[in-house]
């Protein structure tokens, strides 16, 4: 019988389970990039000061950075 040249599952980088992580993990973090900026903005419509608003899309903007760069600090 002919062998298989196909690699095993296990090699396979789409069934591979640390990309499938890193690919839920970067999923997660964009959308919650979506979330910060759509609930921000929303936010910063309600608030009638245009100094708040600015602050809290800012703050929202300056809390995902320090998120994002944290977690490339650890590795």
């Amino acid at each position: 019988m002919p062998q298989s040249t196909q690699p095993a599952m296990a090699s396979d980088p789409l069934h591979d389970p640390r990309v499938k992580a890193a690919t839920r993990r970067t999923g997660l973090m964009l959308a919650a990039i979506a979330l910060l900026f759509f609930f921000g903005i929303i936010a910063s419509r309600l608030i009638d000061s245009e100094v708040v608003s600015i602050g809290v899309v800012g703050g929202a903007i300056l809390l995902y950075l320090l998120v994002a760069i944290g977690r490339h600090l650890r590795k």
